[in-house]
């Protein structure tokens, strides 16, 4: 597969050179190869990342009215994430990195993730099959789940996802069966090993419609109108789950609680724990202190023994972990980021954020870049020129 990333000008080039020491710090954080990125050494990376993006920004000579409240709002919800976890921490200069990229084609933008989250994907698998880093392998009953460098199961699957979604994104209509058929394998592969379910099925719906463009290009453009029934999907999925989170079990009607019981136990019980999190911590305007243990390994492999509570709902834990403010600006961007996408008719990013919206109930993962650059797509809000892909490449529109 080829991948080249073709640089037009510094400002450019400046700020994906910051994205690609971004996303390499953030994928080998989660890897056994964090044990060798010190602390000090993964901060002066991110700092240096936001140095590069100032001076990419220093380039710039003057700002309209959209980008000047856009950087305000940028450097507001900056320190108000970065209070709550830290100015350093991923979720935090991922906000800058939106504002930074604006004016960035999202191609350049896509390709630059592919490229490094493809090498470090296959850097780290064969790390750990060779023996250089920890391979962990979870044994729960009957299932076995080997962790292929990282320090979860899901990691890796979600790192495929997101390649999987970005390779449908540039290729679309035009994807080689090869191509396509070296995808498949691998997020078969993966699921083997990781036993990843709901992501693998995220996966394969990707997969499908992917060979549903190249068989039939002008399907998504044909189905335009049902495309703008979604447009509020991040809304009402964001409301399903909080309903259904306070919901589970308390119904009045006894065929309501035996649907979510049987959905609960499909998800591996991610209903209960949203449940028993919003009964013991509630949540609040603005964030409160929740304490959370889930599966995930420390940099010395060593799991933590502390009893399993934790939120993979995205919406339930930005609504526990950050407020009610927080989510409801993370709902009006997302909306009418999707909006303007489907308005732009980029209909294959349009269904790659619908799906985002759904996957988002079963996995907070999407909340972090180097799992879903697609937040880079907020940044057409602030720059009325944002290219979705380069001059010319205008498939499927």
């Amino acid at each position: 597969m080829k991948l080249v990333v073709k640089i037009k000008s510094l400002p450019e080039l400046l700020a994906l050179v910051a994205l690609g020491i971004f996303l390499t710090v953030s994928i080998l954080n989660v890897t056994f190869y964090a044990r060798y990125l010190p602390g000090t050494v993964y901060k002066l990376a991110i700092a240096f990342s936001i140095f590069l993006l100032l001076l990419k920004e220093s380039f710039k000579r003057k700002y309209d009215y959209r980008a000047l409240i856009g950087l305000f709002a940028t450097i507001l919800i900056y320190l108000i994430v970065g209070k709550m976890t830290a100015l350093s921490s991923e979720l935090s200069v991922t906000i800058l990195f939106i504002y930074a990229l604006r004016d960035v084609p999202f191609k350049k933008v896509a390709q630059t993730s592919l490229v490094v989250s493809m090498f470090l994907l296959l850097f780290v698998i064969i790390s750990a099959k060779l023996g250089i880093i920890t391979n962990y392998i979870e044994v729960s009953g009957s299932r076995v789940r080997t962790y292929l460098g990282f320090r979860y199961a899901l990691f890796p699957s979600i790192l495929l996802m997101n390649i999987v979604a970005i390779v449908f994104y540039l290729k679309q209509n035009k994807i080689q069966y090869w191509q396509w058929l070296l995808l498949a394998l691998s997020v078969y592969w993966v699921y083997d090993q990781t036993d990843s379910r709901l992501t693998f099925y995220s996966s394969c719906v990707l997969l499908a419609c992917s060979l549903l463009i190249k068989w039939f290009p002008e399907l998504f453009s044909k189905l335009g109108h049902v495309f703008k029934v979604f447009k509020l999907t991040f809304i009402v999925n964001a409301i399903i789950s909080f309903w259904v989170s306070v919901i589970y079990l308390n119904s009045s009607h006894s065929l309501i609680n035996d649907l979510l019981f049987k959905v609960n136990r499909m998800l591996g019980g991610r209903i209960y724990l949203a449940n028993k999190s919003l009964n013991l911590y509630g949540f609040g305007f603005l964030g409160r202190p929740v304490e959370w243990y889930g599966n995930g390994l420390t940099i010395e492999g060593i799991r933590n023994y502390q009893t399993y509570l934790y939120v993979d709902n995205l919406y339930v834990q930005v609504l526990q972990k950050f407020g009610l403010l927080i989510l409801g600006l993370m709902l009006s961007v997302l909306t009418l980021t999707l909006s303007k996408v489907i308005k732009s008719r980029q209909w294959v990013l349009a269904f790659i954020l619908i799906m985002m919206s759904f996957h988002s109930m079963i996995d907070d993962l999407n909340f972090y870049l180097h799992y879903n650059i697609f937040w880079i797509l907020v940044g057409a809000l602030i720059y009325p020129d944002y290219q979705f892909s380069d001059e010319g490449d205008e498939q499927l529109k």
